[in-house]
């Protein structure tokens, strides 16, 4: 007699899987929860409207929710799993498009690549669709169990929030270690310069925007950035004093010598440079720009490269 597998069973095979996919899905989590910050979202996960760090615990929340109803009631479990790791996949594509050289994926204490994690992500997608869960998988615990899970794995980011809070300043006035400071500078279009975090505490200890240009352009770029290697070498012949060029570097912790990638840039009477300290971690798709009438940004653009610069 032919041995066959009936729609509700639960071969081993299939079951291992997820629970291994659901392993990944919650290390990753965890990893986040503990040991990250909102500074590490991918450009287009911070364009959902919410504040930044809702939108990072939200983000812990749903993937350990995924985790619990994929452990406990594989049926349901397989679907979301699916849904996020086609998340994962678009989030993947568009840090690889953008020269990203860590996901994010494991929070700040360890570093991969969007490619490397994006065909883990793919292997483990591919490999569970590979063994039909729609046919072969039964009920598995309770209903009421997986959603208790989920409910309050949805709610555990807040009750054991660690993360350092933006621009966050011990008593002697020092940012705190992994303090962060959100950048969004296509919102602030329409505001003077002062309103915007570069003239409010803490930044404005830092930068004195009243000592730099309150018209023309300004650039803001990090020494490891490949994109905004390329963009101030293209400036460096298309910014001939036209207009005042302001160029606002972004320091890293890990900026050496040795790492560096900026070496060309506009220079000359138009040119004014300032920085920002490696205190904090800024989120900020570089090359940014930003351009200011009398002291009001005008215009404001992430991610700019050549063609697409203001």
């Amino acid at each position: 007699m032919e041995n066959h597998v009936p729609p509700a069973g639960r071969p081993r095979l299939l079951l291992g899987w997820i629970g291994l996919t659901s392993a990944w899905v919650l290390a990753g989590a965890v990893f986040k929860l503990f040991w990250g910050t909102p500074a590490l979202l991918p450009p287009l996960v911070r364009r959902v409207p919410f504040e930044l760090g809702v939108t990072y615990n939200l983000a812990i929340g749903i993937e350990l929710a995924i985790a619990a109803v994929a452990l406990t009631r594989p049926r349901w479990g397989w679907l979301l799993l699916t849904a996020l790791f086609v998340v994962f996949d678009v989030v993947l594509t568009t840090q690889i498009a953008a020269g990203a050289t860590n996901c994010g994926c494991f929070g700040a204490k360890f570093s991969m690549r969007p490619e490397v994690m994006l065909g883990i992500d793919s292997v483990l997608l591919v490999v569970m669709l590979a063994q039909r869960p729609w046919k072969r998988l039964g009920p598995g615990l309770p209903p009421l169990v997986p959603i208790a899970l989920a409910a309050v794995a949805l709610a555990l980011p807040w009750f054991l929030d660690r993360q350092v809070k933006q621009g966050e300043v011990v008593a002697d006035g020092q940012p705190v270690r992994d303090a962060w400071q959100a950048l969004e500078v296509e919102k602030w279009v329409g505001q003077d310069i002062w309103e915007t975090p570069l003239g409010q505490p803490p930044l404005s200890k830092y930068l004195d925007v009243n000592q730099l240009p309150l018209d023309g352009l300004w650039v803001f770029w990090r020494a490891t950035c490949d994109h905004c290697a390329a963009h101030l070498e293209h400036m460096e012949t298309a910014e001939t004093g036209q207009r005042l060029v302001t160029l606002v570097q972004l320091e890293e912790r890990s900026d050496t010598l040795a790492n560096r990638v900026v070496h060309r840039m506009p220079s000359g009477n138009f040119v004014k440079m300032a920085t920002l300290p490696a205190a904090f971690t800024y989120v900020l798709q570089t090359p940014a720009e930003l351009v200011l009438e009398g002291g009001k940004v005008v215009a404001a653009k992430e991610g700019v490269t050549p063609e697409t610069g203001l």
